[in-house]
């Protein structure tokens, strides 16, 4: 089993190429994205109270990755604190990142993620954690589709 030092490592490797994606990147950009994880992974790549259902295998990984980046990018991760746990195989990571969302940027957007390895140092369990309300609301400012009631400003 990897260090809890090199989990992490793993970890932030995984983010900083998830920040390098976008949807126009090619196929072998995402297929690296999925390659972290487990060809039976299960992974809730947008927030684990928005999704019933996880992303399961490396294609439910790209389908996921890439319908999280219809609206949303991380422009800059940052690291508060870090975790371990679970026998030597499981790290999480409190965050405070910076997201473009639907070309407007969230300065600060907290988010925790925790992830569970397997002996080959891929990801099995893959969950993340956060409100996305900011997010939601953005995404319907722009698009006009969500699910807050649209109020009149009475200035």
């Amino acid at each position: 089993m990897a260090t809890n030092s090199a989990l992490h490592a793993r970890l932030d490797a995984l983010y900083d190429t998830w920040m390098k994606l976008s949807p126009e990147s090619s196929p072998s950009e995402f297929e690296t994205f999925a390659n972290f994880f487990d060809e039976d992974c299960q992974a809730w790549l947008l927030s684990m109270r928005e999704l019933s259902q996880p992303s399961v295998g490396r294609k439910g990984v790209i389908k996921g990755i890439q319908e999280v980046l219809t609206n949303t990018r991380i422009k800059q991760r940052r690291v508060i604190d870090r975790f371990e746990g679970g026998g030597g195989s499981k790290v999480s990571v409190e965050m405070s990142n910076q997201l473009v969302v639907q070309g407007k940027e969230v300065e600060s957007f907290p988010e925790t993620v925790t992830a569970i390895f397997n002996d080959k140092g891929l990801i099995t369990d893959f969950k993340l954690y956060c409100c996305r309300s900011p997010v939601v609301e953005i995404i319907q400012e722009v698009t006009g589709e969500g699910p807050y009631k649209i109020q009149d400003k009475c200035h």
